[in-house]
């Protein structure tokens, strides 16, 4: 949660950030429940360009089709 409200605190005032860290921390599901949020929440839609290594899209595609409606295209 707090990297979350990090990510919607960062949003509302307009400051641009990345997540990185140690491997296994969250960052994917903390991205998709942002998307989510903005969707939901604000009323902002995409469409929204992740750039991953293309070992983990379909990953990414997954836990997106998993935890939202959102529409992931690969």
């Amino acid at each position: 949660m707090e990297g979350l409200n990090w990510l919607i605190n960062n949003w509302h005032l307009k400051v641009n950030q990345i997540l990185a860290d140690e491997m296994g921390l969250g960052k994917t599901i903390q991205t998709i429940s942002f998307f989510n949020h903005l969707v939901l929440s604000t009323k902002t839609r995409g469409p929204f360009l992740i750039v991953a290594p293309l070992s983990t899209v379909d990953h990414w595609k997954r836990t997106v089709d998993e935890w939202t409606n959102l529409n992931a295209v690969v």
